[in-house]
């Protein structure tokens, strides 16, 4: 029998991937979409679209009455200010687990993808666990942590609930890094100066995957990526080999420009909650986003590479025009 999942956020980035690979998995999709959404891929897949907003109770509940699993995906990662973060991604998620208890035929599972922003980076030269308590860097990071409490409250009901914290995705589609391909191009790429940072990413696909095996995994919170804490200088550099064949030149960016353009963008009224501010270069500058993977195996048994990654995507985004 065929399973049914909702899917909020099924027109953007990591949301259209997943949508792709339920549909080709035989589940029946269903898509919250804003009206001015573009669609088209999901009337391609055959998607049942419902139209209304993450403010738009009645409307989610008719969307989720009777779905197996609802996919909350559906998030702002950039915002003029910390209130408008908190209606999106804490009220918003508070929504949809309303919508889900007042759903006609109550879905039995809620996913909801969360961010290593929510937790914080990693202190002290160890990954950060779970145990750990959070300590977001962010505006947005607080909204995700905030979104993650909200979601919690299907559980009392019965709800099964499992929050996965990702970090950086890249992959087709996305245009986040695509200012770091584009950078590499030009045979550039700005590093910020100091200690060597590491971080985690996802591909896509991977996180897809993860997302599909969280249906039917154990409940629980789940940090998921590849397993391999890159240096903030070797992903540009794989990055730079995937687009020209060759590392990119480094340029160095010293910490105390980095916070004082993210100060003057704050005082200026450009920055806030949005691309570039105090907060955002804090977290550029920070120790580590590394978070202990234990139990991840579960979501994501094995990872795409990064060197086969950024190929990947680096050839999309020439058949796209976006490089």
């Amino acid at each position: 029998m065929s399973r049914t999942a909702l899917i909020t956020g099924a027109s953007g980035f990591v949301g259209g991937h997943l949508a792709e690979r339920l549909a080709g998995e035989g589940w029946r999709v269903r898509a919250l979409v804003r009206a001015s959404s573009n669609t088209a891929r999901l009337a391609q897949l055959g998607a049942e679209l419902h139209t209304g907003a993450l403010d738009d109770v009645d409307a989610i509940s008719a969307a989720a009455s009777g779905a197996d699993c609802v996919f909350h995906l559906a998030a702002l990662t950039t915002a003029p200010d910390e209130a408008t973060f908190r209606r999106a991604n804490a009220e918003g998620t508070r929504n949809v687990a309303l919508a889900m208890l007042r759903a006609g035929t109550r879905p039995r599972r809620l996913v909801y993808l969360s961010s290593y922003a929510a937790c914080g980076p990693a202190v002290g030269g160890r990954p950060r666990r779970l145990s750990e308590t959070p300590a977001p860097l962010t505006a947005y990071g607080r909204s995700k942590l905030e979104g993650e409490e909200a979601a919690r409250e299907v559980e009392a009901a019965g709800i099964e609930l499992l929050v996965l914290r990702a970090p950086a995705v890249y992959g087709p589609g996305d245009r986040a890094f695509l200012p770091v391909y584009r950078m590499a191009r030009l045979a550039l790429s700005p590093v910020p100066t100091g200690p060597e940072r590491r971080i985690h990413v996802i591909y896509v696909h991977d996180l897809v995957t993860a997302l599909v095996n969280a249906a039917t995994a154990p409940a629980g919170t789940f940090p998921v990526a590849e397993p391999v804490a890159h240096r903030f200088t070797d992903l540009v550099d794989v990055i730079g080999r995937a687009v020209r064949g060759k590392r990119p030149l480094h340029v160095p960016i010293p910490a105390a420009v980095l916070r004082g353009a993210g100060a003057l963008s704050d005082r200026l009224g450009l920055g806030g909650g949005g691309v570039f501010s105090r907060e955002k270069a804090d977290e550029m500058l920070a120790e580590a986003w590394v978070c202990d993977l234990t139990g991840a195996e579960a979501l994501l048994p094995a990872a795409t590479p990064l060197d086969t990654g950024t190929a990947e995507t680096a050839r999309w985004y020439r058949t796209q025009g976006w490089l």
